[in-house]
This record gives C-alpha cells, sequence and structure tokens, in this order.
C-alpha cells in the first residue's frame, strides 16, 4: 500500500491556526482592558480543543471554564451560542439533558469562527454581563472571518 491508498476514508482538518487563535485573544483582552473589564476568553479549533486562552486579572474564576464551553459549542454547532439560548427556551428539559452531555453551554458569548461559511473554531467569552460577553465574541469572529476571506 503505497501513499494515498485511503483517499476517499479520509477528510481534511481545516482548524483555525494557532496565531489567529493567540490574536483573537489579544484582540478580545485589549477591547475588555479598554472597557476597565476583565472576562476570560477561550479559542478552539474545530472539533473544540483549546488552542489559546486568557483569564484576566480579575476575571471570575469559574469563567475559565465557560469561556471554553461556549467556544466548544459555537464550534460543534457553527453557530453562536445566543441562537441555541433562543431555540432551546421552549424545551428546558431537552436543554438541560443536552447540557449534562458533556461540556456545551446555551447562552450569550460564544461565536464560531468560520471560513466560506464552515466552522474552523469558536470562541466564547464569559465573566461580565452576557450582552458584553457576545459583543465581545461576535466582534473578534467577525474580525476573523473578515481576516480569513470568510
Amino acid at each position: 500500500m503505497g501513499n494515498g491508498s485511503r483517499a476517499g476514508h479520509v477528510v481534511p482538518n481545516h482548524d483555525v491556526a494557532a496565531s489567529a487563535a493567540r490574536a483573537i485573544v489579544r484582540n478580545v483582552v485589549a477591547a475588555a482592558s479598554a472597557a476597565g473589564r476583565a472576562v476570560s476568553v477561550a479559542v478552539v479549533d474545530g472539533a473544540g480543543v483549546p488552542v489559546a486562552f486568557e483569564r484576566m486579572d480579575g476575571a471570575l474564576r469559574f469563567s475559565a471554564d465557560l469561556a471554553t464551553a461556549k467556544a466548544r459549542t459555537a464550534a460543534a454547532f457553527g453557530r453562536a451560542t445566543a441562537t441555541m439560548e433562543e431555540q432551546l427556551g421552549d424545551r428546558p428539559v431537552f436543554a438541560q439533558s443536552f447540557v449534562q452531555q458533556g461540556s456545551w453551554y446555551l447562552g450569550r458569548g460564544g461565536h464560531p469562527l468560520l471560513v466560506d461559511g464552515r466552522p474552523v473554531g469558536g470562541v466564547g467569552v464569559s465573566g461580565d454581563a452576557a450582552q458584553y460577553e457576545d459583543e465581545l465574541a461576535r466582534a473578534a469572529a467577525e474580525s476573523f472571518g473578515r481576516d480569513a476571506g470568510g
């Protein structure tokens, strides 16, 4: 069996680059610092594996896990976590059961990182008001999309 004998059996992975993930974290931290706020920000790859992370001084400790869960959820579903909150609001039993299956988050603050409409990762922000977290994550994802041509 030579190289390429498995063609058709494997699909390529397209994930956010570590350098881009670190830039996203720096940009979110800079924006939060400028506003006098402290948050945790996480960037994960398309499989939900952490690539870059920071918990700013003063950010609540539990916000670290929530930021990662938000990023993972956005990457897995390819959509903002706020949309899942809205869609599952009338299905509390399903939402609770779903969250118990893994490290998921069904609220504001997570956005997918898209290239050509396909998720290559996600960004999650936690530690402040939900609306502010969502604004930071949305701005980071939009900036990534512009930079990546997606």
